[in-house]
């Protein structure tokens, strides 16, 4: 019955270790995903504030007459890419995690396939071998 335990708590480690990793594949995949579309924020917001300075013809920011527009879509760029350099630092954690959980998976999938199997009476060396 010890056994049954043993193999019953490894089991139910190694989904839990499996669901942890897919939900760090898909934080991966979020996290890529949120850098990707502010990068596209922030050219969108570069042309704008390029189209801003063509029209107004100032493009010095301490010009007293410098768009307001400018200034604000500046702000937000600025904050855009604090928020990707943020984002990519949490990213880099979250990849490093999932290696390790990789790791662990590989080692609990290595171990539970290496563990013996109650094998029925009758069985031979041959099925007892196929089943590990």
């Amino acid at each position: 019955m010890q056994h049954d335990s043993k193999m019953h708590d490894a089991s139910r480690l190694l989904r839990r270790k499996q669901f942890e990793a897919r939900e760090k594949e898909r934080m991966v995949v979020l996290f890529s995903n949120m850098i990707r579309d502010f990068d596209e924020l922030i050219v969108s917001l570069d042309r704008q504030i390029a189209a801003e300075e063509d029209r107004t013809r100032i493009k010095d920011t301490r010009h007293p007459a410098y768009s307001t527009f400018a200034t604000a879509a500046a702000k937000r760029r600025q904050n855009l890419l604090s928020s990707v350099a943020h984002t990519k630092s949490v990213l880099d954690v979250v990849r490093h995690e999932l290696g390790a959980l990789l790791a662990q998976l590989r080692n609990l999938e290595q171990a539970q396939n290496n563990e013996p199997r109650l094998a029925p009476a009758s069985s031979t060396p041959k099925a007892i071998s196929a089943l590990r």
